[in-house]
């Protein structure tokens, strides 16, 4: 045992910490309880064998590492002891048994609940026997019976606070029934009862909007596997047992248990559940696939890449539910506002009951009764719970739609955002050289000059040939390779063709050739790297290639403006002439080229002495500068862990759209979270000079109060839906026509029957792309009609169009789903041009 674990157990009593060895991670969730009060918490961590108790209030969910071999049990009942209703959570994604399941449906049977069930129906008799001068004494019966019942779990929790030396919300209400009851106004004190435990109910339902928002994240990877077994065979296994190397089965319509490869079949795959890529992606074997996206019409076989705990859905929840640690300004200001404030109102009640007949002229009587309508006027969370509330929502929001934001302190550095820094291989561009310019100086016409070139850079492997031999191919010309090509590093690739010596290369001195100075000015001016083509020694033209632009740059920068970015600096090690031809392209302000990582880290540092500074980057070589920057952000990130590891901000697709989608999220945020604190302090400044001065009976008081922080935290969860202006901003399709299952027509008609001659796997016969006479046939069916053909009537109608590009097919879903829409969204799929795009 280390020195640190003999002081902690020298420390705790008989609390004995367990070797790192012997330590498991066990998570709970919270049934009842106040998930945000630590000192909830204590008990737990004093339990023989746990090491350490973590809450992650995103979720509602308690974190205990402990000794393996600690009974559950033991913690169940230390918790309820401590007013906090557990239940064990299984991993993500794994189905609930029977009974937890009819325990969560019937909350209305918990415990707490039915004790403030019976208060309710005795208040409604207090009130209905009060109106009665006769009945009088039998309503103050019922009220005292009403306080006795539903005082009972407030209590409890007040105990507890008082014994951890904290003044919580509790007390101050039992302290305030207390004083009715000595001053002989008991209905009143029955009100404030039920009225304050229904608004602790109604707090916890409506701050449970967003934590459901993230659980649904967890409920997209399935909870069993179809496994192969080793005589080919499938077997159904739990998904945590999946090893890194098995092969599964994935059927037609559901959703893929792992992170893996493709071996065999090939589907359209809908990844929107982890990029927020609203069109589905081809992928056939060798593509990398993500567990929790959907499978389409075919059956696959998919490789296990990693770990179930590894995979990207398991770390982007991960990553979410501990957004909440790291907490904004707003969050601290709010914790801190909350440590002071109930102290100061059990000063100004105490100052209200000793010097209230002096100040106002009353008497003792009515002064202690305005301290207690100070002390329940202050019985508010709205403050404490609607910054983590509409943080909470804010991050689930931007998770559903492919952005992964690790907390409140960069939704806050992302809302005051006022320079970008752009990588610009990877980032602005496809990291990808593709041919933008042919000059032939010769008699040569531009196809013959390709054909020559073509010829000889298909026996190299240099990117640049690359992108020479594929524009070739896309003209329709025959490439017939060169034989005994030689490439020269640093020069070009040569080989003799037609009995001629051709090289493609490195451009010379052209000062003596006006016409080939003209075409090399063009292709710099254009951004590209010239490439010479000579025969025989004598140059016939001159290819201009150039790393492919992405093509949303253009539109992510205009958008990156509208939102109120004033400055964008492209940092690459490329040269300053073709740097500023692609930043002219895009709408780059500042450029500086020719650097060096480390140098880039010094470029960011300069430029965050004008603003809060964002650097964009692709995660490969850009981890000093990501450093640096004020908010870190990466694209691309459901594809390397690196990256997903080091980012604030986490583009899980390769799209620039989402990065404006990202700043006006949470500009908005921002904005929500500023009314929420102004609207708390001013409500909690009106509720208190109001009650000082006597306007408000104790029952208005627990009313208004209430009715005030539901609002308020209404307000937060105002960030879960889809506001016009992200649509706008992020090029984001809203919920209802978001893709929500990916061509699944019948698969006979889809694949012209090859669904039937599949085996059991189905596996046996791999689908293949539809043919563009099928698509066409299918856009004109999907559009007639007004439900699309599957039979859920107009509704689907109201949804949202979808823009469908050229040689795109666009499949309504053939049954309804229960996923919140109709299920017919419009599902846009390209047929060949999305064949070599990354998942």
């Amino acid at each position: 045992m280390t020195k640190v674990n003999e002081f902690a157990a020298s420390t705790s009593g008989n609390m004995t910490v367990p070797p790192e060895s012997e330590v498991g991670a066990r998570r709970y969730r919270v049934i009842s309880g106040c998930v945000e009060c630590a000192s909830d918490l204590t008990a737990l961590r004093r339990v023989p064998g746990v090491r350490d108790v973590r809450v992650l209030s995103a979720t509602g969910t308690l974190v205990v590492e402990a000794s393996k071999t600690l009974d559950d049990d033991v913690l169940l009942r230390t918790a309820n002891a401590s007013g906090l209703v557990l239940e064990p959570e299984h991993a993500i994604g794994t189905d609930k048994s029977a009974a937890q399941a009819t325990k969560r449906s019937r909350w209305w049977l918990r415990p707490e609940m039915i004790l403030l069930e019976i208060a309710a129906v005795l208040l409604i008799f207090v009130e209905s026997f009060g109106c009665y001068a006769q009945y009088e004494s039998v309503a103050e019966i019922f009220a005292y019976a009403c306080v006795a019942v539903g005082i009972i779990y407030p209590a409890r929790t007040a105990v507890m606070m008082l014994k951890a030396k904290r003044v919580s919300i509790n007390v101050l209400l039992v302290v305030a029934v207390i004083g009715a009851l000595a001053l002989d106004r008991a209905t009143e004190a029955a009100c404030v009862v039920v009225i304050f435990s229904l608004g602790v109910v109604l707090e916890s339902y409506v701050a449970d909007r967003a934590r459901k928002s993230i659980q649904k994240l967890m409920d997209l990877s399935p909870a069993m596997a179809e496994r192969f077994a080793s005589d080919g065979t499938v077997e159904q296994v739990e998904v945590e047992q999946l090893k890194v190397g098995d092969v599964v089965l994935v059927r037609p319509s559901s959703r893929l248990p792992t992170d893996g490869t493709v071996v065999q079949g090939a589907s359209w795959i809908d990844a929107s559940a982890i990029t927020g890529e609203s069109m589905p992606v081809e992928v056939e074997p060798g593509a990398e696939v993500y567990g929790g996206t959907l499978n389409g019409h075919a059956a696959l076989r998919i490789q296990v890449a990693k770990p179930f705990e590894d995979t990207v859905l398991a770390r982007v929840i991960k990553e979410v539910e501990e957004a909440q640690q790291n907490r904004g300004q707003a969050q601290r200001f709010a914790d801190k506002f909350a440590t002071i404030y109930t102290p100061i109102m059990i000063a100004l009640a105490v100052l209200m009951a000793a010097f209230g007949p002096q100040v106002f002229d009353i008497s003792y009587t009515d002064a202690l009764y305005r301290a207690l309508v100070v002390l329940i006027v202050s019985c508010s969370c709205s403050l404490v719970l609607s910054v983590p509330v509409s943080v909470v929502s804010a991050v689930a929001r931007a998770a559903r739609d492919g952005v992964l934001i690790k907390g409140g302190a960069y939704l806050e550095q992302l809302s005051k955002l006022e320079a970008v820094a752009f990588d610009k291989t990877g980032t602005l561009t496809l990291g990808r050289p593709t041919l933008l310019q042919v000059h032939a100086l010769d008699s040569l016409d531009e196809n013959e000059l390709l054909t020559l070139s073509a010829a000889v850079e298909a026996g190299a492997t240099h990117p640049i040939a690359e992108a020479i031999v594929r524009a070739a191919r896309d003209r329709g010309i025959t490439v017939t390779p060169a034989s005994d090509v030689e490439v020269i590093p640093g020069v070009g690739a040569q080989s003799v063709v037609d009995g001629a010596m051709v090289v493609v290369g490195r451009v010379g001195d052209l000062s003596s050739n006006p016409a080939a100075q003209a075409a090399l000015d063009a292709v710099e001016d254009a951004g590209g790297t010239p490439v010479a083509v000579t025969v025989d020694g004598h140059l016939v033209g001159l290819l201009g290639v150039a790393d492919e632009l992405r093509p949303e740059s253009v539109t992510a920068l205009k958008s990156l403006r509208q939102v109120g970015i004033t400055h964008t600096t492209m940092l690459t090690g490329d040269r300053e002439r073709v740097a500023r031809a692609i930043a002219n392209r895009v709408g780059i302000e500042s450029v500086r080229a020719q650097l060096m990582p480390d140098e880039k880290s010094t470029a960011v540092a300069s430029i965050k002495q004008s603003g809060i500074t964002a650097m964009v980057g692709d995660g490969v070589n850009d981890a000093p500068a990501l450093a640096t920057a004020d908010v870190a952000i990466v694209m691309g990130a459901a594809g390397t862990d690196v990256a997903l590891e080091m980012a604030d901000v986490a583009l899980m697709a390769d799209d620039l759209n989402k990065l404006p989608y990202a700043v006006a999220l949470a500009r908005r945020a921002s904005r929500v979270i500023a009314q929420n604190i102004a609207l708390s302090l001013a409500v909690i400044l009106f509720l208190v000079i109001s009650a000082v001065s006597g306007r408000f009976t104790l029952t208005q008081g627990v009313l208004i109060n209430e009715a005030w922080a539901l609002v308020i935290i209404a307000n937060g969860l105002r960030l879960l839906r889809l506001h016009s202006s992200l649509r706008a901003a992020g090029s984001i399709t809203s919920s209802a026509s978001k893709v929500s299952s990916v061509a699944t027509a019948k698969p006979a008609a889809a694949t012209g029957g090859s669904a039937a001659a599949e085996d059991d796997c189905g596996c046996g016969t791999q689908s293949s792309v539809l043919p563009l006479s099928q698509i066409e046939s299918l856009k004109v069916q999907s559009v007639s009609g007004s439900d699309g053909g599957c039979g859920c009537g107009p509704g689907c109608g109201t949804q949202e169009p979808e823009t469908v590009l050229p040689a795109q097919v666009t499949v309504e879903a053939d049954s309804c789903s229960a996923d919140g829409g109709c299920g017919c969204s419009s599902v846009s799929v390209n047929s060949t041009a999305t064949s070599d795009r990354r998942v």
